[in-house]
């Protein structure tokens, strides 16, 4: 059992490593300026804060000088009937062509504005341009609460500045960034604080890896119910930024078992408002708010060497 996971291990290390070194990219376009090749189409766009995660105790230095980072502006490589360059990493897993800083490399989806969605607000008025300039002509209005996926981005979607590329209704155009929420929600919870969103509700969120239940009061998150592995435990919250993931606003629980190990578990505040959105969607009841939760020991250790020393 211990060969498999290590062999498992090794290989997804190989997979990680790989997808550095095509990060890196080739020098096909070094030391030219962004041009699109002839052979494609282009479009414009950001790595999202939040999406590429650092390697730790590991040195790169053999690997790359330089890599994306945050806010990095993105060309992304299309075929001419605009579909996006794909090339297989591994197994049902595929990164986009594209350049960045005059190399081309290849990126996943989810690193990218590109992955994301906005809703139109209520409190503009959301016209569709035909080009990303204010003399552009108006192409319609968009309704409110209308849920649209970014193609390209002028500015960083974070910027709060600058067109957006959308497709309403299959006509294509831009509207201004300030005029859409931050992400696909229903624009009831936008920019509304963790604390207000939760507070008329209660969540029961489980955790499979550490049988880690928790009965959770939205008003102020006490915890009424609490069991590790079917055992009591005490927790305590407290709030904090997300430690995965864009940037946001999470809570944490500090769990402990009398003589037991401690843990921490984290809810993000998209996990409560992924679960409030289905809610209004009538795709479960309030009795079914289950948000995804986080957790790991407090202590540092891992579960593998937990796992060695119960043996």
């Amino acid at each position: 059992m211990k060969d498999f996971k290590r062999k498992n291990l090794f290989k997804k290390v190989g997979i990680f490593l790989l997808s550095l070194f095509l990060l890196n990219g080739s020098d096909l376009l070094k030391n030219e300026p962004i041009i699109c090749p002839k052979s494609y189409n282009c479009l414009t766009t950001y790595i999202s804060p939040g999406t590429i995660l650092l390697a730790r105790e590991l040195d790169l230095s053999v690997i790359w000088h330089s890599r994306p980072q945050h806010f990095d502006k993105i060309i992304l490589l299309t075929d001419k009937s605009g579909k996006f360059i794909e090339i297989k990493i591994d197994k049902n897993v595929y990164y986009y062509k594209a350049i960045w800083n005059g190399r081309e490399v290849l990126l996943s989806r989810f690193y990218l504005d590109t992955s994301k969605k906005l809703r139109t607000l209520s409190n503009k008025t959301v016209q569709l341009y035909d080009e990303p300039s204010p003399s552009a002509k108006t192409v319609m209005i968009i309704p409110k609460n209308i849920p649209l996926e970014v193609i390209e981005n002028t500015h960083p979607l974070t910027q709060n500045s600058g067109y957006v590329k959308v497709n309403y209704n299959d006509k294509v155009g831009w509207v201004k960034r300030i005029s859409l929420s931050d992400d696909e929600f229903d624009i009831r919870f936008h920019q509304m604080n963790l604390e207000n969103l939760a507070s008329p509700y209660t969540f029961y969120a489980k955790e499979n890896d550490f049988k880690v239940e928790l009965n959770i009061i939205g008003r102020g998150f006490v915890v009424s119910d609490c069991k590790i592995g079917g055992v009591e435990c005490s927790a305590s919250s407290r709030m904090g930024k997300s430690s995965f993931g864009m940037p946001e606003e999470a809570v944490y629980f500090d769990l402990s078992v009398n003589g037991g190990q401690s843990h921490v578990c984290e809810i993000r505040r998209v996990d409560f408002v992924g679960e409030l959105q289905r809610l209004i969607q009538e795709d479960i009841t309030e009795e079914e708010l289950d948000p995804f939760i986080n957790c790991s020991l407090n202590d540092g250790e891992s579960e593998e060497e937990k796992s060695d020393e119960l043996e």
